[in-house]
């Protein structure tokens, strides 16, 4: 038995519901709460992400915050970002900025370097990482800082943004479809269009045909797969108009009998279902 993760960022389990994207829908599926930490007030992809994958809160796998300046004032900004009232006066004060200048950083995505603690794919051998956020994916090199802002303020710029995105989803899928015929007992790619996608073509019908593409990917995986393997669908939030909504979504091809998880809950119930299954 294996175990295949298909992690979909930023997917909203509203509209998924509301499509009847069934193949997206299986056996069991729901909410998932993930942390909110950071000084700030919506699910980061960095933070949720590496706490998946690690089974263990911010405070212990230590990304904390959706950006890091790789320097020992990471040390005191944990602290002050952990205190709203701490975090409220530095913002107004812009000590961020002043503390940045002075020692001369520059702010980037979390790496595999900041993740303080064992993941899914050392404790599993073999495991198969695609593209996962601070474990192996650069967030910052393909997916720059502004980049969704600028598509959401310059609609010459949104036809570049919507060819590069789907470029880079080509290319999972390619690797994807090469990979799940590898020797692994855990698979597990991340898949970002659908966050970005999200964010600039809210309420269009290019995020409707999307989340359509997602089901069929969906089969098409599950059609390459054993009936005994766990195919597990995952988000690290969803997605309103306004930006992140505050739960993931979670679906499993079989029950499992969850009751609103926190998201490093899966951590275990993967490493169980492996076991159970020798």
């Amino acid at each position: 038995m294996r175990v295949c993760i298909l992690g979909y960022d930023g997917m909203e389990h509203d509209l998924i519901e509301k499509m009847r994207l069934k193949h997206i829908l299986q056996e069991e599926h729901g909410t998932v709460n993930v942390p909110i930490v950071g000084g700030i007030d919506d699910p980061s992809t960095p933070i949720v992400w590496t706490s998946f994958i690690t089974g263990q809160p911010p405070s212990v796998h230590g990304v904390d915050m959706p950006e890091m300046w790789n320097s020992k004032a990471d040390t005191l900004r944990s602290f002050v970002r952990r205190h709203r009232t701490l975090h409220d006066i530095a913002k107004k004060l812009k000590l961020g900025y002043r503390i940045r200048e002075s020692i001369g950083v520059e702010p980037q995505f979390p790496s595999r370097k900041n993740i303080k603690c064992d993941t899914l794919f050392e404790t599993i051998q073999p495991s198969i990482p695609i593209g996962i956020p601070v474990y192996n994916k650069d967030l910052h090199e393909i997916y720059p800082i502004g980049d969704v802002l600028k598509a959401l303020q310059d609609p010459e710029y949104r036809i570049e943004f919507e060819r590069k995105n789907r470029e880079i989803f080509e290319e999972e899928k390619r690797i994807l479809f090469e990979k799940l015929h590898d020797d692994w007992k855990l698979l597990m790619i991340h898949v970002h269009i659908t966050d970005l996608f999200g964010h600039v073509f809210w309420g269009t019908g290019k995020l409707s045909l999307l989340y359509e593409e997602m089901n069929l990917l969906t089969k098409q995986v599950k059609e390459s797969l054993n009936s005994e393997d766990l195919i597990l669908i995952i988000s690290d939030h969803g997605m309103s108009k306004l930006g992140h909504s505050k739960k993931g979504f979670y679906s499993f091809n079989k029950r499992i009998g969850l009751k609103d998880p926190d998201i490093t809950e899966f951590y275990g119930l993967i490493e169980k279902f492996l076991e159970d299954s020798i």
